[in-house]
């Protein structure tokens, strides 16, 4: 996950403490060295009109008052901008205004209303009053020279042991905990990891936590060796937590330290330790390399880029599917049922892993509550965690290649099926690499029932409606589910445009079937639980999955599937209705799909070669597929030749078709075609022009390609609908000249929503001749869709690719060919594909299909005998 967070600035979710599901589940993480830092990051980001209680571990107190420290506050809260408070804060820290051994007392009383020291696991009674002492005597050390406005601090400041830390705590009032690494100073690596781990599992189930800092405090560590095991230990921690907003500062320093440490050392004549993350050992190097991008650097970040260059310099590594595709948003999806291995890959391909290690990322809890309803507002997540975490398990297995018989114990003991993240690492080439994570989600059966069980094993969150990670939303951000938004998952991952939702608002979005029902009395049809039959409780839902005997009647024995506080389960209908204590339900269905206008797409369309003597001696290049292409409302394609006798061509292949040509576009029913490819200028800028006026001519419009004025992202409009239209682009990401100013792109995908209603992109990008779809094909993808497209449509691969939906969206990565020559005994050129879009009335998606289509001679016949090779929605 790239920073997967909500995109939300931290001072809003610290100012939020009132809680919203968007601020509880997101929990902002800032680490420096000098624990001075946590001031400069608070004082920046936080409210400092509201009230919090500040939980610090740490061997020293950091209570020593400043003199005059409410000089510190009027200036913090009399600052005209953020960016002015930001350039105040960088001054005062050049200048060390505010040290690691005084950065608490001028936050206080607000926003930190109390502080709860914590400086061991456990203390004496005589040893929490002497530390009590000394805390309050430094915090209100100036008071006589310097009184507060607001007086002393004695009642505000607790000191306590770690088994007594609870009773401390305000459940009401939002928490920020600091944790300074020499806490665990001085104890064995082993011990120190225990310690650690007490710790930050008691951290990070405070419902209440607004934020979390650490301090590296390498001066008052034994070792560098020590401060970044122990910082390995904080950031890998972090990093398990999947809504942390990680932020650390290897770089920032505050100056002139007069800390006593500082004096002692000084008087000796050496020098104060510092972090230097340049020394990061080899395990530390590449656990940041792997997550990198969950990890935000925002002081000198080109240096910490320069950095990153270099610890990753020759070799990398990845996971990936053996003889499988990722799916658009990057999960790794097959049958539960099918074998397969997960591979290590070493780039170059010349280097070599060794000291092969498997981690499986599993739940740490399987039901969270990430709202601001407790438990005693909403019974079932009573007690529930406030957020998600990932345990890390170490899989027994050292080989490159990874059978998924040796973790099918870690998907449902059932089915088999379900969501399962993994990582390895390995020395490759002598140096210690982790792959970024891969997810594997397995499923049983097909559409919306095989969406249901690929989310098997993720836990129950409620409030997961609310998640945001970048641009995901909800469940698809990968985390989990709730009773509604498990429906509606499986319901989007089949196109469907659904909001993430509760139960009762679903309705609105659902088929009613049968009303007041029970077992035995409703009558289901295959059809029906194919595209999703849900049954209704009231505040619960659950999918139908298996119409047992009595067939084609929704009895007890029935099977159905649900999440309700835990990990999602298949159970009888019979079972669910008993532990809901219900007797009877409502019974809905997937809205059966209205269309109201047909869109059809081609592949690739080359009508020059043999295909262009063919024309000149009368044929129809599109007589086997022209029913289909003129039944529907709106007909494209990508034009991959020139219409023109314009030109000339040094190119091996520059492809010029008759002039004919277009008039056999028009009559085989397109309205429309695309000019961006990497075949567009095989004749020069004239012949595309000319190709572009003979197009319009047969009233076909050209898209992809310059008009005067104009620039080739500019959209074209066409009406599919009464009083709806389309808008039609075309890009190109192939060759040497191909590059697609992204801004410029957005600007167009912004102009066509504002004429049209729904807007379609064809897209000539991959790799000729390969099925497998690159990595820069699902980037664009995903970026397209994010920005405001319906529908991604591709080409220039010449064979065909797989159909996959992101966020409710289809995308063809490849239609193949539809009229080319030149391959005869090549099976994948000469199949091809039309993508087949259904519209309701008020041009939403209303179904998506790929048709099989077939070759001869370069010419198109529709593939009967294959007609369900692609599946549809």
């Amino acid at each position: 996950m790239n920073a997967r967070v909500a995109g939300l600035c931290v001072a809003v979710l610290l100012a939020a403490a009132s809680a919203s599901a968007a601020g509880a589940s997101v929990l902002p993480v800032y680490i420096e060295d000098n624990h001075a830092g946590t001031f400069y990051w608070l004082a920046q980001n936080i409210d400092l009109d509201q009230q919090y209680t500040l939980i610090l571990f740490d061997a020293h107190s950091d209570a020593s008052g400043i003199f005059d420290s409410d000089k510190i506050r009027d200036v913090l809260r009399n600052v005209a901008s953020s960016e002015d408070r930001q350039a105040l804060l960088d001054r005062w820290r050049s200048h060390g205004v505010v040290q690691c051994f005084n950065w608490i007392e001028p936050l206080m009383p607000a926003p930190i209303a109390k502080v709860i020291w914590v400086p061991a696991e456990r203390l004496s009674p005589e040893e929490i009053r002497k530390r009590t002492q000394e805390a309050t005597a430094l915090l209100d050390g100036h008071l006589e020279a310097a009184p507060r406005k607001s007086g002393s601090f004695l009642g505000s400041y607790a000191v306590t042991d770690f088994e007594n830390l609870e009773k401390h705590i305000d459940p009401s009032r939002p928490l920020i905990v600091t944790i300074d690494l020499d806490y665990f100073a001085g104890l064995p690596a082993a011990q120190q990891e225990k310690a650690f781990a007490r710790i930050w599992n008691f951290v990070i189930e405070r419902p209440n936590l607004r934020a979390l800092t650490f301090a590296i405090s390498r001066p008052y560590l034994k070792s560098d060796e020590e401060a970044h095991h122990l910082l390995k230990l904080a950031l890998t921690s972090a990093l398990l937590l999947p809504t942390a907003q990680i932020e650390f500062e290897p770089f920032l320093t505050v100056a002139n330290d007069h800390s006593n440490l500082a004096k002692e050392l000084m008087v000796k004549g050496e020098k104060l330790p510092a972090f230097d993350v340049m020394r990061a050992p080899a395990e530390l190097r590449a656990r940041i390399l792997s997550e990198s991008k969950r990890i935000t650097v925002r002081h000198d970040a080109a240096r910490w880029q320069r950095l990153l260059r270099q610890w990753n310099e020759a070799t990398q590594s990845h996971l990936q599917v053996k003889n499988r595709q990722a799916s658009t948003d990057n999960v790794w999806r097959m049958p539960a049922h099918e074998p397969a291995e997960i591979e290590l890959v070493a780039e170059p391909w010349t280097a070599k892993a060794q000291k092969i290690e498997w981690f499986a990322l599993t739940p740490k809890y399987l039901r969270c509550n990430i709202t601001d309803l407790s438990g005693d507002q909403v019974g079932f997540v009573a007690n529930a965690a406030p957020r998600p975490a990932w345990n890390e398990l170490q899989i027994d297995h050292h080989d490159s290649v990874l059978p998924i018989t040796k973790i099918d114990s870690l998907f449902d003991r059932h089915l088999h099926c379900g969501s399962l993240r993994l990582r390895a690492r390995a020395v490759v080439d002598g140096k210690i690499r982790e792959t970024p994570v891969l997810e594997l989600r397995r499923f049983t059966g097909s559409g919306f029932r095989a969406a249901i069980t690929e989310q098997f094993g993720l836990p129950y969150l409620f409030g997961s409606g609310e998640l945001s990670e970048d641009l995901d939303t909800g469940p698809e951000t990968n985390l989990g589910a709730d009773c509604a938004n498990f429906v509606v998952y499986a319901l989007r991952r089949q196109g469907q445009r659904v909001p993430w939702s509760d139960p009762k608002r679903l309705r609105e979005y659902l088929d009613p079937l049968a009303r007041s029902v029970t077992p035995g009395t409703a009558k289901i049809s295959a059809e029906d639980l194919q595209r999703g039959v849900i049954v209704h409780l009231g505040t619960h839902v659950a999918a139908v999955m298996e119409d047992r005997e009595p067939v084609g009647i929704l009895d007890e024995n029935d099977l159905v599937a649900h999440q309700l506080g835990g990990a999602p389960e298949m159970l009888t209908l019979g079972q669910l209705l008993r532990e809901r204590r219900k007797n009877c339900f409502d019974l809905f269905r997937i809205r059966p799909s209205k269309t109201a206008a047909t869109l059809v797409f081609g592949g690739d369309v080359m009508l020059g070669r043999s295909c262009a003597a063919k024309i000149e001696n009368g044929v129809d290049p599109f007589a086997g597929v022209a029913a289909e292409l003129r039944g529907a409302s709106f007909a494209a394609a990508n034009l991959e030749c020139t219409i023109s006798d314009l030109g000339e061509s040094a190119k091996r292949y520059a492809f010029r078709a008759p002039a004919s040509s277009a008039q056999l576009l028009r009559s085989a029913g397109f309205h429309a075609m695309g000019l961006a490819n990497n075949h567009a200028l095989d004749f020069g800028s004239m012949a595309l022009q000319d190709c572009a006026a003979r197009l319009i001519q047969e009233k076909i419009e050209p898209v992809g390609v310059a008009k005067a004025g104009s620039n080739t992202c500019e959209p074209s409009f066409f009406s599919v609908l009464d009083g709806k239209k389309i808008a039609l682009l075309a890009i190109s990401d192939v060759g040497p000249a191909a590059r697609i100013d992204r801004a410029n792109l957005n600007s167009a995908i912004a102009t066509a929503h504002s004429h049209a209603d729904f807007v379609v992109c064809l897209v000539h990008w991959g790799i000729e001749n390969s099925e497998n779809i690159t990595d820069e094909q699902r980037e664009l993808a995903r970026w397209l869709i994010d920005h405001g497209v319906d529908v991604v449509v591709g080409s220039h691969p010449h064979c065909v690719q797989s159909l996959d939906f992101y966020h409710g969206r289809p995308i063809a990565y490849s239609l193949g060919n539809l009229v080319f020559d030149g391959a005869p005994t090549v099976a994948s050129w000469n199949r091809g594909a039309l993508l087949k879009v259904g519209l309701n009335e008020d041009a939403k998606i209303s179904s998506a299909s790929l048709i099989a289509v077939i070759l001869q001679d370069g010419l198109p016949q529709m593939d009967v005998t294959e007609s369900d090779r692609f599946g549809s929605r």
